[in-house]
């Protein structure tokens, strides 16, 4: 399984770290692309991270998911980027699975590809998601091709259910149990 993670400056540092952690201890092929058009970019806790590819530099075919980390970013830079409603509209087109987590879900959502479905989103952003089932007081939703986490609590749990997703969940429960030993 290969999975593209799309960052921005003002990313939620756990949300990326955790999250990739889990899947990269499962030997699954994780490529960090830079939205920012430069390799070097800015986390909301003013740690700088040297990401592995530019946008421009990878074709969105190979790829079996897309993951996108929040926070501040996701909402002031990556909003407001054509190139991140051409990655969440190739990756839905194509039947491949979307994930996003804390403020992230609703640049899936805005789009209207949350309509009809269940999802959690950080507290406060349910308001720019179109339609859709709202699950407040869950930390982590999938539904059909989309899992959503709602803040940088459940990034542990997001890799987990990327795992179960692509896996089943008996190398779910195998993993986790890998991670608390």
């Amino acid at each position: 399984m290969k999975g593209l993670v799309l960052v921005g400056d003002y990313f939620e540092d756990t949300e990326l770290i955790a999250t990739i952690d889990v899947l990269k201890r499962h030997n699954e092929d994780i490529t960090l692309v830079s939205m920012m058009k430069r390799h070097e970019i800015l986390s909301k806790c003013g740690i700088k991270y040297y990401i592995d590819k530019l946008y421009q530099d990878i074709d969105l075919d190979d790829y079996d998911f897309l993951f996108i980390p929040g926070g501040p970013g996701s909402f002031k830079i990556l909003a407001f980027m054509n190139e991140i409603n051409q990655a969440i509209n190739y990756f839905y087109s194509h039947d491949k699975l979307l994930c996003a987590i804390c403020a992230a879900p609703m640049l899936i959502g805005r789009l209207g590809y949350l309509k009809n479905k269940n999802y959690t989103v950080y507290p406060g952003f349910e308001n720019s998601i179109i339609g859709g089932n709202y699950l407040k007081d869950q930390g982590i939703v999938q539904d059909g091709k989309i899992i959503t986490g709602k803040s940088m609590y459940f990034s542990i749990e997001l890799g987990l259910k990327i795992i179960e997703y692509f896996y089943g969940e008996k190398e779910k429960i195998e993993l986790e149990k890998s991670l608390r030993q």
